[in-house]
């Protein structure tokens, strides 16, 4: 049997607590984490494209529940009269215990694509670890079998954060009140977060409230859309899409909310593989990855004092996203 060691990364000492809003990098687990800082892109060389996949599943289920939260704090858009604002929207999605780690055996394929020796000897290899939000201090594993016995074994890599919970944060602006209609944009210039290369984010949306043909109406009536991007160095290009509708109550200050939303998401993951032995067994890796949440409930309330406050809980069909708001303006 042969087992292939790989390299150790050394554990940093956290990341500071303004990247948790400004990085807008979904693999952090909060500003008081303390979390490997190696390159997701340095992490990923080490392991082939099967294994890339499980691993980095996790980032894409949290982020598109994490981008299609908080699209609107109130149904209530004026026909005739101007409004604008600007703020900041936080999300944080709970993550399912068994995203932190995975397991995944792959049948009757050519072992000699991981261990040259092995080349025309088929048998099954099984990969496991912890996943992109597992453990920090285990390391994943790959072993090769053949007719039954172990025949390699190599050390992977870690998890790049240890928790179940993953947050996003994003600086907001709307304007409207022509017809019914209100845009929002969310957006974040490109950042360099160091080590894990450059990260930007950027999305739109279109409002519509129904209550200008609708009279009467015991409650506002709202209906929209929203698009939004996320690339995290040139590896993960995340992208989320999302159609809601909403009806929300107004009193003195405070505001209630609900809505329906159908969503989808997907992320490109591209990347170089080295293998530890043999630079023949190099290979570009380049896949997609679909989101595992399609529609959600919403329900949420808004404190008009000042300033905007909303706070608001999504259950999708899949996972439960909690989010709030902090807008100023008319």
């Amino acid at each position: 049997m042969k087992t292939f060691a790989r390299k150790r990364y050394p554990r940093g000492s956290g990341l500071p607590a303004w990247l948790l809003v400004a990085g807008l990098v979904c693999v952090l687990a909060g500003a008081a984490q303390q979390v490997a800082a190696q390159d997701v892109e340095e992490l990923l060389t080490q392991v082939t494209e099967e294994y890339a996949v499980a691993y980095s599943s996790p980032f894409l289920y949290s982020f598109g529940p994490n981008a299609n939260s908080n699209m609107y704090s109130t149904a209530h858009i004026p026909w005739s009269r101007l409004v604008l604002g600007f703020g900041v929207k936080v999300m944080g999605t709970e993550l399912n215990e068994s995203d932190q780690t995975f397991s995944k055996v792959i049948e009757n394929v050519d072992l000699g694509a991981y261990d040259p020796d092995l080349a025309g000897q088929f048998g099954d290899v099984l990969m496991s670890g912890p996943t992109i939000f597992g453990s920090t201090s285990t390391n994943g594993r790959v072993q090769g079998f053949y007719n039954g016995i172990e025949v390699f074994n190599a050390e992977t890599i870690p998890g790049l954060v240890d928790s179940r919970w993953s947050p996003l944060a994003a600086p907001e602006a709307y304007i409207g009140g022509i017809m019914g209609l209100k845009a929002t944009v969310r957006y974040l210039p490109e950042v360099d977060t160091g080590d894990y290369g450059k990260t930007k984010y950027w999305g739109y949306g279109v409002q519509w409230n129904a209550n200008g043909i609708l009279k009467n109406l015991p409650v506002d009536i709202m209906a929209g859309f929203f698009t939004q991007e996320l690339d995290v160095g040139d590896v993960y290009e995340s992208t989320a899409n999302t159609y809601f509708v909403a009806a929300s109550k107004s009193f003195t200050l405070l505001t209630i909310y609900g809505g329906f939303a159908t969503e989808d998401s997907e992320m490109d993951v591209n990347y170089e593989f080295i293998h530890p032995t043999d630079p023949n067994l190099n290979s570009e890796g380049s896949f997609t990855i679909d989101g595992v949440q399609d529609s959600r409930f919403t329900i949420g309330t808004t404190l008009d004092f000042l300033a905007k406050i909303n706070v608001e809980a999504a259950f999708g069909n899949k996972l439960t996203t909690y989010s709030a708001g902090l807008m100023f303006g008319l």
